[in-house]
């Protein structure tokens, strides 16, 4: 990041308060918690902002601060070490700023109210990377005036109830090293896989190391008979998604995509369902470092039924780490899964 970046606190008048801040340092504390010494210990990080304007402008948090620079809504952040990525991935500024300005705002004494912030350097048209263009198949939409209202309405359709099933009756192998239960499991899905499909994500499927890629999860769902209120996601199959809107900034599903997976389901997989859907990191599995900010907001406004799962590849040159998540309120914790053969016990 280049040192002429800083941030700005504000006034009511937009007038400066206190001295302005390097940027990585109010970053500082978002990056400890994200990556803990990691980013201390690797090579300076890379850090290129976006000119996308952000989805949130505001500081979270009860009195909220407005930030008055919105054109440059993200920033993606590089680190390696000797010679490796060890993480590549977009934050929202508001996100990488909130826990710094929380803390310069405690420090500060006597401090004149602070209505919001900035980013200040010279040459910020050179700084920034230009967005892509939207994709195909994605639509403006105009919000309705105070007090209009649509002329027709929507009613969702329920999907059909999971039937009954049981864990015992998969011919399930023992779990790998890697999949050592975690207390950041949830049980509220039971994920088993295919060990074919297991072994072709990990070992021989291609996927970019410039952009991430992803798709759909599809198989059979069931309520586990033996815990109530739980669920047993069978992953059949993982199939990459077509008239996507990937780009440097994260993968993205368009209406295409959705409607060429319901043609794939109904030619291909009869009799199966969309369990949810899968992407790649570009950077290697750290504990409890998992799906982003980015992606919980794709998958909580796109896949909505509790069971729907999201899976996770973590890209590191030829090791691979796969794993799986579910919602459980506004977080998202580890699923609790392993290979099977190829189905149900006879």
């Amino acid at each position: 990041m280049n040192p002429q970046i800083s941030i700005e606190l504000l006034d009511d008048n937009h007038q400066t308060i206190d001295q302005p801040r390097d940027f990585m340092a109010v970053a500082e504390p978002f990056l400890n918690q994200l990556l803990g010494d990691l980013w201390k210990t690797a090579d300076p990080p890379v850090a290129i902002l976006m000119a996308i304007p952000g989805d949130d402008n505001n500081l979270y948090g009860d009195d909220p601060l407005t930030y008055h620079t919105p054109a440059i809504g993200y920033i993606q952040l590089r680190i390696h070490y000797q010679g490796r990525m060890q993480y590549y991935h977009p934050h929202s500024i508001v996100e990488v700023l909130t826990p710094g300005l929380r803390q310069w705002l405690a420090e500060l004494s006597r401090p004149p109210k602070a209505e919001g912030y900035r980013i200040k350097t010279p040459n910020i048209r050179q700084l920034v990377r230009k967005s892509t263009p939207i994709p195909k198949g994605v639509t403006e939409i105009t919000p309705y005036a105070p007090g209009e209202q649509p002329s027709f309405r929507i009613r969702p359709i329920p999907p059909p109830s999971p039937e009954l099933n049981l864990l015992k009756s998969f011919d399930a192998l023992p779990p790998d090293d890697q999949w050592v239960a975690t207390p950041d499991h949830t049980d509220f899905v039971n994920v088993l896989i295919e060990k074919k499909l297991h072994d072709e994500i990990l070992y021989h499927r291609q996927f970019s190391n410039q952009m991430e890629e992803g798709g759909f999860l599809v198989g059979q769902i069931f309520e586990n008979q033996d815990q109530s209120n739980t669920y047993i996601a069978h992953v059949k199959a993982m199939i990459p998604a077509e008239q996507v809107g990937a780009s440097f900034l994260h993968f993205t599903f368009t209406g295409d995509s959705f409607e060429r997976i319901k043609q794939r389901i109904s030619m291909d997989y009869k009799g199966q369902r969309l369990l949810g859907w899968f992407h790649t990191h570009l950077f290697p599995a750290y504990g409890a470092l998992g799906l982003s900010t980015i992606d919980l907001r794709l998958h909580f406004t796109t896949f909505r039924i509790p069971w729907q799962i999201a899976g996770l590849i973590n890209l590191d040159g030829q090791h691979r780490v796969l794993r799986f998540y579910v919602r459980q309120g506004d977080v998202m914790p580890l699923c609790y899964h392993q290979t099977i053969n190829g189905g149900q016990t006879p």
